[in-house]
């Protein structure tokens, strides 16, 4: 009997922490790609100083999820001049991308001239590799 009901006391723990920890990868994967959307739109602005703050927020929201994000992210709040925080976005950008795949609010976006990819919220171009010099370089990513 008391084996049984410790079973019981296992198993409804188990099943009771499955939901939380969904709901916790959710909301991880929500508060990285709001970090990640700092990152891009600072460095679409030319800041570096704002995208190496946003990056640490995302390695922050990564680190207990998602280590390869957390250290891409990471590389970007470490870079000490923007043309290495850009060159190390594209790998942040390539770990973030599949977070975003099927959300209705973001567009994947190509920079031919970089070539590579980022995620953004809105479908007018504002790329993050060129910054002012060529905001509006880009478009939507094509689906394979």
């Amino acid at each position: 009997m008391i084996r049984s009901s410790r079973l019981v006391l296992v198993l409804g723990f188990i099943l009771g922490a499955v939901p939380l920890s969904v709901a916790d990868s959710m909301s991880m994967k929500g508060e990285v790609l709001a970090s990640y959307l700092k990152v891009s739109a600072a460095l679409a602005a030319d800041d570096l100083a704002a995208a190496k703050t946003a990056a640490a927020a995302v390695a922050g929201h990564a680190g207990m999820g998602d280590k390869n994000i957390a250290a891409k992210a990471e590389a970007v709040a470490k870079a000490a001049k923007i043309e290495t925080a850009r060159e190390n976005f594209k790998a942040l950008s390539a770990a973030v991308e599949p977070l975003a795949a099927g959300e209705k609010n973001y567009v994947v976006m190509h920079c031919p001239m970089a070539g590579a990819d980022w995620v953004q919220a809105s479908p007018k171009v504002q790329n993050p590799y060129f910054g002012k010099a060529m905001l509006t370089c880009g478009a939507p990513k094509k689906s394979k």
